[in-house]
């Protein structure tokens, strides 16, 4: 009885060691910023942006100088505002998925149990964002 309780313990030990090891190995992390500025079609929706941004204000002058009050003005200023960000969300969205379909791919060629953004790594981890950036 007390040599299984022994044999028990030890492999209990023993199993919960190579649990903390695996984890403490499987642990990448990318620069997400890095990854963005690297994405093949980033300067395409920056340039989108650029271009969206210039025609809303172009739009908000014209339709503001119609305006007398502040409060319409303002109520245009957030009516605009809502609409380049739902831009922005559509342009940005496509972006954001390449990238991430591009970490999950290069977590599972690397064998990682998680990715995580470099900003909240203090230590440890494999920065694995070349390779992410390969794989886009």
């Amino acid at each position: 009885m007390k040599k299984q309780l022994l044999t028990l313990a030890v492999a209990g030990v023993m199993s919960v060691g190579a649990v903390f090891g695996a984890a403490a190995a499987g642990v990448g992390y990318v620069n997400t910023g890095a990854l963005f500025q690297a994405h093949p079609k980033m300067a395409k929706a920056e340039l989108t942006m650029r271009t969206e941004v210039q025609q809303k204000q172009q739009q908000f002058e014209k339709e503001a100088a119609k305006l007398k009050d502040d409060a319409a003005k303002q109520q245009l200023a957030v009516k605009i505002q809502n609409e380049l960000a739902q831009k922005e969300r559509s342009v940005m969205e496509p972006i954001q998925r390449d990238i991430i379909n591009a970490i999950e791919k290069t977590r599972k060629q690397k064998d990682l149990d998680i990715v995580i953004d470099q900003g909240v790594v203090i230590a440890g981890g494999q920065d694995i964002t070349v390779d992410v950036q390969k794989n886009l």
